[in-house]
């Protein structure tokens, strides 16, 4: 994990947005509220994000 006083990009790498959607896709088969924000929010990473193969 980076030092919290490095600068940050303003957009997620691409190794950083498939990991984000792989901690979403995780989430929203868990049986709580999050489920559905997070069904929602992989939709669009997904949609948005390049596909991982090339």
């Amino acid at each position: 994990m980076p030092e919290l006083y490095e600068p940050r990009l303003p957009l997620f790498t691409l190794t950083e947005a498939h990991q984000l959607l792989d901690a979403l896709q995780h989430t929203d088969t868990q049986d709580h509220d999050c489920g559905a924000q997070a069904r929602h929010f992989a939709t669009e990473l997904a949609a948005r994000a390049p596909s991982r193969d090339p």
